[in-house]
């Protein structure tokens, strides 16, 4: 048994003693593949405020108005001054004024209907848009509907700029 062990020990320093050592002054980047899939998307309830249809709703009422993230300092003073009006509402993602998410944009899917969404506004417990956005989300069903689950992505800003 212990020349056993003498054997092993000896094959396995002599493996050791052969292999190469690490290349640590390499430059050429890694070919693995990350493991981690992409983000999948999030379920949410989707209702509609017709205050988010009123073009000249004023900036100023709404938790995305001022400060470093606020829109009014990006030039718009109403709603239907911004890019992508009236696809726009309060979203969960904005926690309140002057969030790091204002003006974020989010791809909302029901069924086969995808739409983009800016954050403007605030709310705790779900997405809440213009009813023009959810009619197109429900096909003319926002009223009927009243509150919808769907999903939705945060998406690149570009996708809210129309």
């Amino acid at each position: 048994m212990k020349n056993f062990a003498v054997i092993a020990v000896a094959a396995l320093l002599a493996l050791t003693a052969n292999a190469a050592p690490a290349d640590t002054t390499s430059t050429t980047p890694s070919t693995t593949t990350p493991s981690a899939s992409p983000a999948s998307p999030t379920s949410v309830n989707v209702q509609y405020d017709t205050t988010y249809d009123n073009f000249s709703f004023p900036i100023s009422h709404i938790s995305c108005s001022d400060g470093p993230n606020g829109l009014e300092g990006k030039g718009y003073n109403t709603l239907g001054q911004l890019p992508d009006f009236p696809y726009v509402g309060a979203s969960p993602t904005i926690a309140g004024w002057n969030s790091p998410n204002c003006g974020a944009c989010y791809n909302i899917t029901f069924n086969t209907v995808s739409l983009y969404v800016m954050g403007i506004d605030t709310s705790s417990y779900a997405f809440v848009v213009s009813q023009e956005a959810l009619d197109r989300l429900t096909g003319g069903q926002a009223v009927a509907l009243g509150q919808i689950t769907a999903s939705y992505d945060a998406v690149d800003s570009s996708h809210c700029v129309t």
